[in-house]
């Protein structure tokens, strides 16, 4: 970013080994402030023998760049570091147009998002999160909501003793117990939300993200747990979804005396919030006008179903969009994750194209034919 003219750029950390990094591309002191937000963490690779080159050698092969992180989310940070850097070199419009790459996203925010929402020095009237968008197809819809998470564990408890005598006195197999609960809360557990014109979209129970039960081979199972994650939607609580799992537990031990469940809230996981932005703001129609410009179409509304750290940005006052960036979930925390080079190009035209129009100027940049860098000419026709 020093390389490519960003003024004021550093790092921010609540832990130095997971820093943030911060540049401002420009700053006026009037107008407005964007921010362009990217998180630079991943998740783990999982089993290295299935990634094909391997997860930490970056290869473009057939017009697609492979690695871990590219699509989610290397790809659109790169492109929005250089959107940056093309509105220096063409120049700026009215405002600031900060860019905020944050460490943790994938761990719950804790030292990125969460720690930088709310500071001054990263202040911002809106936001934009590169997280990608795509489906089946590149550029699917912009995140005008993003859903939440909420984790619980699951836990049974049985009767602990020596396996030979299952069958000499009585006896409570957890994990077998756990199963039943794992199987009825997959047919029958859904949680209340409210029905919004504005945002679509509903809750996702995901159960079994983690398991565990039993000791070791001769010892009756006493303990056994599953992980469940649901992905909430604006509008939805904590102590609403607590409330509905309760009462579900409740209905199985009433039907089986014997069952002995809990349900506790994971800490740093129980409520990461789901968040939106009117559909009207601005920067939505900015964003949706950048696009149409670079993709020759109109990109509909729509909800992103993973949380993001628009919520944090949200939470501290900024208009967020919560998702808009080149890739798919559908490549992402798997192997031979990748991302095409052509949306990171179409990403950074977007991105500038966005800053010009939110921030004040409606100029079209499009690609030179000498550089490959955005250059400035007059708007193209709606």
């Amino acid at each position: 970013m020093d390389r490519l003219g960003y003024a004021a750029v550093r790092t921010v950390a609540l832990d130095p080994a997971r820093p943030n990094v911060v540049g401002e591309a420009f700053s006026r002191a009037a107008g407005r402030t964007l921010m362009f937000n990217g998180h630079i963490d991943t998740k783990p690779t999982g089993d290295l023998s299935e990634w094909s080159p391997g997860p930490y050698d970056p290869v473009i092969r057939d017009g697609r760049l492979s690695g871990l992180g590219s699509a989610d989310m290397k790809g659109a940070v790169a492109a929005m570091v250089h959107a940056g850097a093309a509105l220096i070199e063409t120049g700026a419009p009215p405002g600031t147009l900060r860019v905020v790459l944050t460490a943790d996203e994938e761990a719950g925010s804790r030292y990125g998002a969460r720690f930088l929402a709310g500071r001054p020095e990263v202040a911002a009237d809106a936001v934009l999160v590169g997280e990608a968008t795509g489906m089946q197809t590149s550029w699917a819809y912009v995140a005008v909501a993003s859903r939440g998470i909420s984790c619980f564990l699951v836990s049974v408890r049985g009767t602990q003793m020596h396996s030979s005598l299952s069958d000499q006195v009585p006896s409570i197999n957890a994990s077998v117990k756990l199963a039943q609960v794992l199987s009825r809360m997959a047919s029958e557990f859904a949680p209340t939300f409210p029905v919004s014109g504005l945002v679509p979209g509903r809750p996702t129970v995901n159960l079994g993200v983690t398991m565990s039960g039993g000791m070791f081979y001769g010892i009756y199972p006493g303990h056994a747990e599953f992980g469940m994650d649901v992905r909430t939607v604006p509008g939805m609580t904590l102590a609403g979804l607590s409330a509905d799992v309760t009462a579900f537990l409740d209905q199985l031990r009433r039907q089986d005396p014997e069952l002995d469940v809990t349900a506790d809230p994971v800490p740093d996981l129980e409520w990461l919030p789901p968040s939106s932005i009117n559909p009207a703001h601005p920067l939505v129609a900015a964003v949706q006008g950048a696009a149409r410009d670079v993709l020759g179409r109109r990109v509909p509304a729509g909800t992103m179903p993973a949380f993001t750290d628009g919520t944090y940005w949200h939470l501290a006052g900024s208009a967020c969009i919560p998702a808009f960036g080149p890739g798919t979930l559908l490549v992402a925390h798997r192997p031979n994750e990748s991302v095409a080079v052509s949306e990171i190009v179409e990403a950074s035209r977007i991105y500038a194209l966005t800053a010009l129009r939110y921030l004040g100027s409606d100029e079209v940049i499009p690609k030179s034919p000498r550089s490959g860098r955005p250059r400035a000419r007059p708007p193209a026709e709606p």
